[in-house]
Formats: structure tokens, sequence, C-alpha cells
């Protein structure tokens, strides 16, 4: 075949493929109407969602394996499926998304990786107010920032989950690869004086800040987004900040330096909030937040009820009570769905001890993006 009909087959592919994508949207919006019809039925399952990808992946990676040429990476296959299925789930039911904003921070990016981009977007000034509106129904879900695979935990996120009395639930995860650019008009790293972006970016990208710009005043702002905003105003130029390619390209700011994470591997992981979680997929986590009474031996003995029942905690972490002295609470990651025999009696058993558990939710484990 020549070019003119490698592109002719292509475009004859493309055809089908369009075709396939409305016949899909079609289903979709009859799954809608169906949902409707159940009082209470919620229209984003992220267990169905998941099960969707994985079997996809399974049949992409059976067909490289048995001879079909296949350059396309399962990232690829991933994100393709991820926005066919947010665009879907839009006809569905519309949804509004909450998240830390302004609009191109990484919390924006991820919650447009999960739900796609018709759906509709709420920026939230800061964490707080993302869990107040989903709690109060003018968000239908928010995505939240959980912690960093190497600057730990995001602590508002934390007390949020913490503090509240608000009966929000983990339904997803998203995991993100976090890059960041360091965003200037100035064209001299050492006529920088100022640099701005949100404190987990800064700590992601501090050994770089210290070995290129050790003359520079580091500054704390709300958001990665909100830096670059600041340094767009600033008439001096004498200002920069670490932000998203997004921004960049938002803003029209020049990107000094590129990826500049001290680790290239950098990945954030997020959760999704509602009013549900999700109903089990097969490969689970659940989230939880313990408080154990002061103690000795009370951690250990916290540890005794899953590690009888052979199960894994993928995390834990501790965070100050802020309601007694020296009380901490436990956040912790099992693998496993709460409805499962060994989870809720693993559960059961630490209830029994006198701990206070509250359960933030079951949710499918996900994929790097």
């Amino acid at each position: 075949m020549n070019l003119d009909d490698l592109r002719a087959a292509i475009d004859c592919v493309d055809d089908q493929v369009l075709e396939l994508i409305q016949r899909r949207s079609e289903l979709a919006a009859a799954v809608g109407e169906r949902k409707i019809s159940q009082a209470n039925a919620p229209f984003y399952v992220p267990s169905r969602e998941a099960s969707i990808i994985r079997r996809l992946l399974d049949r992409h990676r059976e067909k490289a394996n048995s001879g079909h040429v296949s350059n396309i990476p399962d990232e690829a296959i991933h994100g393709i499926y991820r926005g066919i299925i947010g665009a879907c789930l839009a006809l569905e039911h519309p949804m509004t998304i909450a998240f830390l904003g302004p609009e191109g921070t990484f919390s924006h990016t991820a919650a447009q990786r999960q739900f796609g981009y018709t759906a509709h977007y709420l920026p939230c000034p800061n964490l707080n107010r993302v869990f107040e509106e989903v709690e109060a129904g003018r968000a239908t879900y928010g995505v939240v920032p959980v912690e960093n695979a190497f600057e730990g935990a995001v602590n508002d996120t934390h007390d949020q989950f913490a503090d509240s009395n608000m009966k929000l639930l983990i339904c997803a995860e998203i995991q993100l690869s976090i890059h960041h650019q360091l965003l200037s008009s100035c064209t001299d790293l050492q006529a920088i004086q100022a640099v701005y972006s949100h404190p987990q970016a800064l700590g992601q990208c501090k050994s770089w800040l210290a070995a290129h710009l050790p003359h520079a005043n580091v500054c704390d702002v709300e958001s990665t987004a909100r830096g670059a905003e600041i340094v767009q105003q600033d008439q001096q130029a004498h200002s920069a900040a670490i932000a998203s390619m997004v921004m960049a390209e938002k803003l029209s700011l020049p990107v000094l330096a590129a990826n500049i994470e001290d680790h290239h591997q950098n990945t954030t992981r997020f959760f999704v909030i509602g009013q549900h979680d999700s109903p089990a997929s097969g490969e689970d986590k659940t989230g939880l937040v313990i408080t154990m009474k002061d103690q000795p031996g009370a951690l250990f003995n916290l540890m005794k009820p899953f590690a009888a029942r052979n199960l894994d905690l993928t995390r834990i972490e501790s965070r100050p009570s802020k309601k007694k002295l020296w009380e901490y609470v436990f956040f912790i990651d099992i693998l496993g769905h709460r409805d499962d025999k060994g989870v809720s009696e693993a559960i059961d058993d630490v209830k029994n001890m006198g701990a206070t558990v509250k359960i933030l939710g079951s949710y499918p484990i996900s994929r790097k993006l």
C-alpha cells in the first residue's frame, strides 16, 4: 500500500471508532435513565470503571503477547479509555467536581483525568471548602491530594478527615505523575529574588532550589496555580513560580527550568470524596482513622488484628488529635474492601479494644497516570 492508501485506511478505521464511541454513549445514556428510575443508585461507580480498565488492559496485553504488533503502552490505553468513560459518565448525569483551585493546579489535572473534560469543575480556595462543597451537595464529588511519594502526607487533607463530622467517604483514588516547572519572565536565575508555590511543591523541589536558587526567598502560597498568577503580575520580573506546564501555557509564562522535581518518579495520590464509597472491585483498599487510648503497647496492639488475618497495611500515618495533649490519631490504608470478612472482623476487634474507628471508605486500587 502506498502512503495515500494507508491514510485512507486510517480514515476508515477512525470512522469505525467514532461510530463505536457514539454507540457506547447511547448505551451509557440508557444506563443513566435506568439509574434515575432506581432510588439512590449512584451514577459514578468506581469499581465498575476499574473493572472495565483492568479488563481492557488484560485484553491489550493478550493481543500483544499473541503476536499482534502494538506499540501503544498500557498508560496510553488507560488514558484513552478514561477519557471515553468520563465523557459517557457526563451523559449519564451532569456532575460538578470540586478541587483545590484555581484552574491549572495538579488537583485540577487529577480531576480531569478521572472525570474527563465534560464535567463541570468548581475551583475552591482551600481544601476545607472542597469538603464543604461536597457535604452541602453543591458539588457531586471532590478531589483532594492525600500524599506525595517523597514528601509524605498532605496534612490539611488528613486533618479534614480527622476533625470533620462530615459523613463523606473516599470512593476512588488517583495517582498522578508530578513534574514541576520553574516559570518566570526573568531570563537569569541569579536575578530571581522570590519563588512562589504550594508548600508541597516547594518541598518536592527543595534540593534543586538549594543548588540553583540559594539566594531566593521561598514563599508559600495556597496553590501552585496561585503562585504562577503572582509571578505573571510581577512587573519587575524578579520572581518565579513552581507550577505545572498547564499553567505555563495558560498564562504564557516562559519555562526557565523544566522538570525540577528532586525525584523524577515524583507521584502524588489524590482521593475522590463523595456521599458514598465504592462496591468491591476485587482489588481494593480501605481507609481508616483510628484513635487509641494513650497506653503502653497501644500501636502494637492495634496492629495485631490485621496481622492475624494476613491483611497488608499499605500506609500508616499519625497526626495529633487536637483534642487532648499528646493524643494521636492513626490513618491506615488496608488492602481489601471493608465488606471483606477479614477486614470487617479486624475492624471489629480494634473497636473491642476500646478504640474509636472511623471508616473513610473503600475504593479500587488505582494505576499511576
